[in-house]
Protein backbone atom coordinates (compact mmCIF):
# COMPACT_ATOMS: atom_id res chain seq x y z
CA UNK A 1 0.00 0.00 0.00
CA UNK A 2 2.69 2.41 0.94
CA UNK A 3 5.28 1.42 -1.43
CA UNK A 4 7.35 3.97 -3.38
CA UNK A 5 7.17 2.41 -7.26
CA UNK A 6 9.61 3.82 -10.18
CA UNK A 7 6.08 4.79 -11.87
CA UNK A 8 5.41 7.38 -9.20
CA UNK A 9 9.08 9.23 -10.22
CA UNK A 10 8.30 12.68 -11.38
CA UNK A 11 11.43 13.46 -12.94
CA UNK A 12 13.16 15.64 -10.54
CA UNK A 13 15.63 13.72 -8.21
CA UNK A 14 15.47 15.59 -5.08
CA UNK A 15 11.52 15.46 -4.99
CA UNK A 16 11.52 11.49 -6.30
CA UNK A 17 14.07 11.36 -3.06
CA UNK A 18 11.90 13.23 -0.73
CA UNK A 19 8.88 11.14 -2.46
CA UNK A 20 10.50 7.64 -1.82
CA UNK A 21 11.42 9.10 1.95
CA UNK A 22 8.04 9.87 2.56
CA UNK A 23 6.09 6.89 1.41
CA UNK A 24 8.36 5.31 3.97
CA UNK A 25 6.87 7.68 6.74
CA UNK A 26 4.01 6.89 5.99
CA UNK A 27 4.46 2.78 5.74
CA UNK A 28 6.40 3.12 9.46
CA UNK A 29 2.98 5.04 10.41
CA UNK A 30 0.65 2.46 9.13
CA UNK A 31 2.62 -0.50 10.31
CA UNK A 32 2.62 1.22 13.76
CA UNK A 33 -1.54 1.38 13.58
CA UNK A 34 -1.93 -2.23 14.92
CA UNK A 35 0.46 -3.42 17.53
CA UNK A 36 1.55 0.01 18.75
CA UNK A 37 0.68 2.12 22.21
CA UNK A 38 -0.78 5.68 21.83
CA UNK A 39 2.04 6.98 22.62
CA UNK A 40 3.55 5.49 19.80
CA UNK A 41 1.28 6.26 17.45
CA UNK A 42 1.22 9.83 18.54
CA UNK A 43 4.95 9.96 17.65
CA UNK A 44 4.43 8.34 14.38
CA UNK A 45 1.52 10.63 13.40
CA UNK A 46 4.26 13.65 14.90
CA UNK A 47 7.08 12.02 12.52
CA UNK A 48 5.32 12.02 9.37
CA UNK A 49 4.22 15.42 9.51
CA UNK A 50 7.28 16.97 10.63
CA UNK A 51 8.88 15.16 7.17
CA UNK A 52 5.63 16.32 5.61
CA UNK A 53 6.00 20.01 6.56
CA UNK A 54 9.71 19.60 5.45
CA UNK A 55 8.81 18.01 2.32
CA UNK A 56 5.80 20.74 1.51
CA UNK A 57 7.90 23.69 2.11
CA UNK A 58 10.63 22.11 -0.66
CA UNK A 59 7.89 21.78 -3.23
CA UNK A 60 6.29 25.08 -2.08
CA UNK A 61 10.33 27.51 -2.22
CA UNK A 62 10.33 25.92 -5.60
CA UNK A 63 6.83 26.50 -7.12
CA UNK A 64 7.84 30.20 -6.09
CA UNK A 65 11.14 30.44 -7.43
CA UNK A 66 9.88 29.00 -10.88
CA UNK A 67 6.55 31.25 -10.55
CA UNK A 68 4.77 28.26 -11.04
CA UNK A 69 1.35 29.51 -12.24
CA UNK A 70 -0.69 26.43 -10.10
CA UNK A 71 1.26 27.37 -6.83
CA UNK A 72 -1.89 28.54 -5.08
CA UNK A 73 -4.09 25.16 -6.20
CA UNK A 74 -1.55 22.76 -4.92
CA UNK A 75 -0.52 24.86 -1.76
CA UNK A 76 -4.50 24.68 -1.01
CA UNK A 77 -4.10 20.68 -1.45
CA UNK A 78 -0.90 20.50 0.92
CA UNK A 79 -2.45 23.06 3.57
CA UNK A 80 -5.81 20.40 3.06
CA UNK A 81 -3.29 17.55 3.48
CA UNK A 82 -1.65 18.79 6.64
CA UNK A 83 -5.39 19.76 8.10
CA UNK A 84 -6.58 16.28 8.09
CA UNK A 85 -3.45 14.96 9.06
CA UNK A 86 -4.17 17.04 12.41
CA UNK A 87 -7.86 15.90 12.70
CA UNK A 88 -6.27 12.44 12.34
CA UNK A 89 -4.44 13.17 15.31
CA UNK A 90 -7.16 14.53 16.94
CA UNK A 91 -9.41 11.76 16.25
CA UNK A 92 -6.90 9.12 16.97
CA UNK A 93 -6.37 10.64 20.75
CA UNK A 94 -10.63 10.73 21.14
CA UNK A 95 -11.35 7.28 20.00
CA UNK A 96 -8.58 5.71 17.84
CA UNK A 97 -8.03 5.08 14.30
CA UNK A 98 -9.22 2.93 12.16
CA UNK A 99 -6.40 1.48 10.47
CA UNK A 100 -8.04 0.43 7.13
CA UNK A 101 -9.89 3.50 6.33
CA UNK A 102 -6.71 5.83 7.46
CA UNK A 103 -4.87 3.39 5.15
CA UNK A 104 -6.88 3.85 2.42
CA UNK A 105 -7.04 7.50 2.24
CA UNK A 106 -3.28 8.11 2.90
CA UNK A 107 -1.88 5.55 -0.11
CA UNK A 108 -4.73 7.35 -2.04
CA UNK A 109 -4.06 10.68 -1.30
CA UNK A 110 -0.34 10.41 -1.60
CA UNK A 111 -0.18 8.24 -4.74
CA UNK A 112 -2.84 11.29 -6.49
CA UNK A 113 -0.58 13.72 -5.54
CA UNK A 114 2.74 12.16 -6.40
CA UNK A 115 1.38 10.81 -9.51
CA UNK A 116 -0.71 14.03 -10.66
CA UNK A 117 -0.68 17.31 -9.01
CA UNK A 118 3.37 16.74 -8.56
CA UNK A 119 3.81 15.81 -11.94
CA UNK A 120 2.39 18.47 -13.33
CA UNK A 121 5.10 20.50 -11.14
CA UNK A 122 8.12 18.43 -11.68
CA UNK A 123 7.28 19.26 -15.66
CA UNK A 124 6.54 22.77 -15.37
CA UNK A 125 9.93 23.05 -13.68
CA UNK A 126 12.11 20.77 -16.33
CA UNK A 127 10.71 23.10 -19.08
CA UNK A 128 11.57 26.42 -17.18
CA UNK A 129 15.43 24.96 -16.68
CA UNK A 130 15.60 24.10 -20.96
CA UNK A 131 14.17 27.41 -21.45
CA UNK A 132 16.03 29.45 -19.19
Amino acid sequence: MFCWTPSLAVGVDEIDGQHKEWFRHAAAFMDGLDHRTREDIDGLIAYLRRYTVMHFAVEESWMREFRYPQFLAHKAQHDRFLRDLEKLSAEHRTRGLEPMRVGAWLGQWMTDHVSLTDLRLAEFMTRARRAG
